[in-house]
Formats: C-alpha cells, structure tokens, sequence
C-alpha cells in the first residue's frame, strides 16, 4: 500500500466542473444569442443525452474548472516543536471572480512553488486529466508544475502513479482494472468509514448549481469532497502503520478541533454541518 511514509506538505484537493458554454459554440451549431443552459444541453446532446441520461458524461476538454479546494496538512515548527498545520483553501476565494485561466493558474503556481505531495480520490484518472486538458484550451504555462524526473521514483512527478507524489486513493485500493461497479465512490467508502461523506449535493447538481449563480455552493461542496479525501487517507496511512493507535487518534482529535475552529466562520456553515454528522 503506501510505501514512502508521510510527507511533510500533503495537499488534499478535489476539482468542481461544468460544461463549457464556449465549446459549445465551437463544437455546435448554436443560434446567435443562446443561453448557457442551451449551451449545456447542446453539449449533452453531442454526448448521446436521452430521457434516462439526461447529462451524460461530457469529455474533460469540454468542461470548464469552477472550483478546486484543497485541504494542506503541513509538519511546522511551533515555539521549537513541530507540529501539524491544518489550512483550507478554496479558489476561488471570491466567487465574483471566477475566470477559469486565473483559478489553474494559480492552482498550478502554488502548486509549482510549494511542492507538496498531492492526493485525490480519482485524481489520476481525473482530476489531473482535466487541469491537463483545460490548461492547454486556455493556453496556460506552468514549468514547475510539470518538471518531471528522468525516473518517476527519483523525484516530484504529479503525472505518474508508480510514485507517490501524486497519491490517488482511488487507484490504490481499487486495483488497475476497468471494472468501476466494484470500486467504492469516494461518498461510499467515507459513509463505510464512519465519516458522514456528502451532505445534501452530489455531483449532478453541480452544474444546475452554477446555472443557477450557487457558485458557493459549489465551493462549499468542493471543500466537504476535499475533508473526506483526508479522512479516508488518515484511515488509509492507519491500517498502513504509518500512525500507531495513540498517535491516530491524536491527529483526528486534532483535525476535529481544526473544523470545530473552521466552523465559526460565517462563510463555513457547511463545515458545522460536517461536524454536526460526524459520530466523533
């Protein structure tokens, strides 16, 4: 399972997509003047939609990053004691201001510059697909983000999955193979874990969530996939030995009072709802 013990920098994120009204006019033969959600229904249509798939799955290409959130767990020294460092990070951090090229360019400048080891759920699969993708259509540069070694295990490679650097929990516990029915959504395995998972959104109501300016809603949801992802790999480095009995509950205890902290913020109602489910 993991091999390469914990790093000291962890990022826990998770991206928010919807289609993309621009594809749509370049793929479609939309009418001057057609609405975003027309946009949307076109690129559905494209995608074989019907009365049971009414949003079928939409290649990465077409749809546009609204929303990446990630949660750091950072080793720091605190009056000459190290100690681990919860921050939540939403982008972006005011929903006025959703360009899609700012928000990866950002993502992959943080990212470049600080280094940490990324881990997602379906990230390998996924998420680092459609950054990938999405930086090319808005013709963005990130050199550090994607300096790579000459062997994955030599060095921060985000792209390959024989190292660690980008750990993607979906990918380790459910095998290589192509048979998804018998791999545990993200929701799933967290619920199993005891942890309360999703609240009341899922992903298909996403992109009716943007359609509808619930932008933070959406960054809200984001940020609840984001928290689950750490808690199911703290369980995950557990069972790994990466954390003795005492030392696990520690670190929950801490993670806890860190959303109990989160929770108090006006804009973070969400986060009291988390903890409200969760059997602590």
């Amino acid at each position: 399972m993991l091999k390469n013990g914990i790093h000291n920098r962890i990022w826990f994120y998770d991206l928010e997509w919807v289609p993309d009204a621009v594809a749509a006019q370049r793929l479609c033969d939309l009418p001057e003047g057609a609405t975003e959600r027309e946009a949307f229904e076109a690129l559905w249509k494209r995608a074989g939609a019907n009365e049971q798939r009414p949003m079928p799955f939409l290649k990465y290409l077409f749809s546009r990053v609204v929303s990446i959130a990630f949660l750091s767990r950072c080793l720091e020294s605190i009056d000459g004691e190290m100690q681990v460092v919860f921050r939540l990070h939403s982008m972006p951090e005011d929903p006025a201001e959703n360009d899609e090229a700012v928000l990866l360019s950002k993502f992959f400048h943080y990212v470049g510059e600080r280094k940490p080891q990324l881990v997602g759920y379906n990230s390998l699969n996924s998420d680092i697909r459609v950054l990938m993708q999405r930086a090319m259509v808005n013709d963005i540069e990130a050199k550090e983000f994607n300096l790579r070694p000459d062997k994955p295990w030599e060095g921060r490679d985000y792209y390959s999955d024989y190292g660690e650097w980008h750990l993607d929990i979906m990918k380790l516990i459910g095998g290589s193979g192509n048979n998804y029915r018998e791999i545990p959504s993200l929701n799933e395995l967290s619920k199993m874990c005891g942890f309360p998972g999703k609240l009341d959104i899922d992903g298909l109501q996403v992109a009716e969530l943007w359609l509808a300016g619930e932008l933070p809603k959406i960054i809200a949801y984001n940020e609840i996939d984001a928290i689950n992802t750490y808690l199911v790999w703290l369980r995950l480095a557990h069972f790994c030995g990466f954390f003795e009995d005492a030392d696990y509950a520690a670190e929950q205890e801490n993670f806890y009072n860190f959303l109990l902290a989160e929770s108090q913020n006006a804009s973070r109602a969400h986060i009291k709802d988390f903890l409200a489910k969760w059997e602590y």
